[in-house]
């Protein structure tokens, strides 16, 4: 025959510690820091790869502009003396410093040549549309002529700035 088994006795309310309140406060708060960081690092990465994608963009408008330069180049029969100082038609010399790091060209004094005297290139996303410039650069012996194509495009960000370079050779 068995034994009965004892009732199981509790402790007086005085007596008890409260030691699993504890536990459970400091399981909550480690939790709550992981969401926090768990969300912060999401938030991060999103601007990442949202600024990545939009530099991405931008390349590509810059890309587009710089090709339409040396389209230009290919198409037009460009002659050194249609080159100015000013930029006029986005056709530049050289002159002392390249015409994309001028601060001032043309009738505008505070705009740089490529952002006032440019070629436009317009995409519809973009903060602003694509620009480029063509600079004369010299007359080789063989007939042929250098120019330098320089392409600037905005992202649909303002502060996202592809500017894009590139050397043509043109044949007479």
């Amino acid at each position: 025959m068995r034994q009965p088994q004892p009732f199981v006795t509790f402790k007086p309310k005085s007596a008890q510690q409260g030691f699993s309140l504890f536990i459970v406060l400091m399981v909550m708060i480690v939790v709550a820091f992981l969401v926090v960081s768990v969300t912060q690092s999401y938030n991060t990465e999103q601007r990442i790869s949202t600024n990545d994608a939009d530099h991405k963009f931008a390349t590509a408008l810059a890309e587009a502009a710089l090709r339409t330069g040396e389209k230009r180049i290919a198409d037009d029969d460009l002659d050194a003396s249609q080159f100015t100082e000013d930029c006029e038609n986005a056709l530049c010399n050289v002159g002392t410093n390249p015409a994309w790091e001028r601060a001032t060209c043309g009738k505008s004094k505070t705009e740089s040549c490529i952002d006032n005297s440019s070629g436009i290139f317009a995409a519809r996303e973009a903060a602003q549309p694509s620009r480029y410039i063509i600079e004369y650069i010299s007359q080789q012996p063989d007939g042929s002529e250098i120019y330098r194509v320089t392409a600037k495009a905005w992202g649909k960000n303002r502060n996202t700035v592809v500017i894009l370079q590139s050397y043509v050779a043109a044949g007479k």
